[in-house]
């Protein structure tokens, strides 16, 4: 019997069956000792709930990420209000999975993550496992203006073994920010290029930020050495030029700049039909041809490349949903899928095989050789400098380590303080332990208290220069007068708070209670070797002046504000997929709904801040 999909489903229907997997499994326990269990199953049309009763949990046999092939009735459940398949029987089948089965594969040189703000979907590991598993010698990943996905796609590169070029889709200008941009694609060639590229990416944020991070020609070109410069999609000077009948000279002046000339499958270029831009899918294949022929006619490589934003073809609904949510008018399921080496062929038949298999196969594996394995970010650790650190905060613990104990430190004390200290001069560490103490020794001068958080607190150097509060020592006393200290052992006690008062046995003046019992290797490892991960609570309103010192401290053009990832919250996620039902009239029922959501709840989103460079050193170097 004939599967039917599950958009096409509706209520009354008798022995029908469907097929797809589950992505939701709920169990209700009824009265009488049975059990009713609810699957989601979606095969990426909608989804339908099944239903079915059983009498020990044992019997349960479908799981979550199951693909199965289901046969039973359709019935309206008042309990979840929507319609229900009821299942008569069930089997496990295969799950159905694109391959690559060319013997000639495919690169990828224009690929976007979910590092792509609200418009990439991909999760960068996957991207980079998919190109592997498909037998890709190397896939580009070229985000939108920002480079967030480079250490997550280079230790993938080494956990499945291909190469990563590292690359940006950028936002090309003359000299004046607020012009309208051309899209415009990067490629690091080697360590010089992938400098630059970083050089270009901090410029058009800091510099020439106007709605996007833009870079003037003149920069590139300043900045070229060991770059590979693409004209990039239908939003390029190129593609734009020959929109708008530019003469030969014209456009022979435009690709001089360029290094590699691009075109994409006609679908991603639909739009520019609905909007009246071209007449035809046959002109928008005769811009292609004729970008193939500039290629070959000024001796400049042509690739395809899909203009990736997601993984799968019926991915496009969720990239369509986060447009519709961000108030684009005429947002549409737009086929930006990672293609098969087979399946980009199909896409430029009209080319014939031979300029096809150029494009596609030849031209991408000539571009791929150019460009050598790179690392993205260098190993090791690389603080800010400031040459007294180390002097000032081994000066700055002793101080407070004798104020508090006295002359004569207790040896627990002593033995402590030289073990971080050892540790933390050892491995470079001061610097960073500074810092924390500039910062909250300013803020507290201020009137604002500064909280810390996590296991810091266990660093008693941290204490001692002001850093924390908390006490890393045992449970003890200290008397505030002549420094006797009691480092007894108290039975049943976890911290010095839950000591009983007590006064000094020496002088009789009312002893004070410290001590929390954490261990030092909590926060730097057992070796001492761990970078400080130093996070402070500073007051909102006192932010903006913490920045600005740091500023004072190490000049304001060598601190810059951290870039920061964030998930799309539930409520605007409900909200955005909401707007899409209404904006194409869509009955979506509440099963497939909370699908939607869940997926768009995953889109991650890179945070900038515009205007003023306001600084925050950045977790790899230990303080955020």
């Amino acid at each position: 019997m004939e599967s039917i999909k599950i958009s096409d489903v509706q209520e009354g229907m008798r022995n029908i069956v469907v097929e797809g997997h589950i992505w939701n499994h709920e169990v209700t326990a009824l009265k009488g000792g049975r059990y009713v269990v609810t699957y989601a199953l979606t095969d990426n049309t909608d989804t339908i709930l099944l239903k079915t009763f059983i009498d020990k949990l044992e019997d349960d046999k479908i799981s979550v990420g199951d693909s199965v092939r289901i046969k039973g009735s359709i019935r309206y459940d008042n309990f979840v209000k929507e319609i229900v398949l009821f299942i008569d029987s069930f089997l496990h089948i295969e799950k159905v999975v694109r391959k690559d089965d060319a013997q000639e594969k495919r690169i990828e040189l224009h690929a976007h993550t979910k590092m792509s703000a609200l418009d990439g979907l991909t999760e960068i590991e996957e991207l980079v496992a998919r190109a592997a598993e498909w037998g890709h010698t190397a896939i580009a990943i070229t985000d939108h203006g920002c480079v967030q996905a480079f250490p997550i796609a280079y230790a993938a590169s080494k956990k499945y073994n291909i190469k990563i070029i590292y690359g940006v889709e950028g936002y090309l200008i003359e000299d004046d920010k607020k012009e309208k941009p051309y899209h415009i694609i990067l490629l690091a060639r080697n360590l010089t290029g992938l400098k630059n590229l970083y050089r270009l990416i901090s410029s058009s944020y800091l510099d020439y930020f106007y709605r996007h991070s833009k870079m003037p020609r003149a920069l590139i070109e300043k900045y070229r050495e060991g770059l590979l410069i693409g004209t990039a999609c239908e939003a390029g000077e190129l593609y734009k030029a020959i929109l708008r009948g530019a003469d030969e000279k014209e456009l022979e002046t435009i690709i001089s700049f360029y290094d590699y000339l691009e075109i994409q499958p006609l679908g991603n270029n639909n739009f520019l039909i609905r909007n009246g831009i071209v007449e035809s899918t046959e002109k928008l294949e005769e811009i292609n041809k004729l970008i193939v022929k500039l290629g070959k006619q000024y001796n400049k490589p042509v690739v395809a490349t899909g203009d990736v934003h997601f993984l799968e073809p019926y991915h496009d609904i969720f990239r369509a949903i986060i447009q519709t949510g961000q108030g684009y008018q005429d947002a549409e399921k737009v086929p930006l899928y990672f293609r098969t080496t087979m399946e980009m062929m199909d896409e430029f038949t009209y080319l014939g095989n031979k300029d096809a298999r150029w494009v596609v196969i030849e031209c991408p594996q000539q571009i791929s050789e150019l460009i050598e394995n790179i690392q993205p970010v260098p190993d090791g650790f690389y603080p800010p400098k400031i040459d007294s650190a180390e002097e000032e905060i081994i000066a700055l613990t002793w101080e407070k380590a004798h104020e508090i104990y006295g002359e004569k430190l207790p040896a627990i004390v002593e033995q402590r303080i030289n073990r971080e200290l050892n540790a933390i001069t050892k491995h470079g560490f001061s610097v960073l332990y500074l810092i924390a103490h500039k910062l909250v020794k300013k803020s507290n001068e201020d009137g604002y208290l500064v909280g810390s958080r996590g296991s810091v607190g266990s660093s008693i150097v941290a204490y001692f220069t002001g850093i924390t509060e908390v006490n890393a020592f045992k449970a003890h006393y200290v008397c505030p007068e002549c420094k006797y200290s009691d480092f007894s052992d108290f039975p049943g006690i976890g911290c010095g708070a839950d000591l009983e008062d007590s006064n000094c046995p020496v002088c009789g003046t009312p002893m004070h209670k410290y001590g929390f019992d954490i261990p030092f290797e909590t926060f730097l490892g057992f070796e001492g070797d761990k970078v400080p991960d130093i996070d402070l609570n500073f007051s909102g309103d006192y932010q903006p002046r913490a920045h600005h010192y740091v500023e004072e401290l190490f000049g304001s053009e060598n601190v810059f504000r951290a870039g920061t990832i964030s998930t799309v919250a539930e409520k605007t996620a409900f909200g955005f997929v909401k707007k899409y039902a209404e904006v194409n009239q869509l009955d979506i029922k509440n099963s497939e709904m909370a699908r939607l959501v869940c997926l768009a709840i995953s889109i991650r989103m890179p945070l900038f801040a515009t205007g003023s460079k306001p600084p925050v050193s950045t977790t790899r170097n230990g303080i955020s």
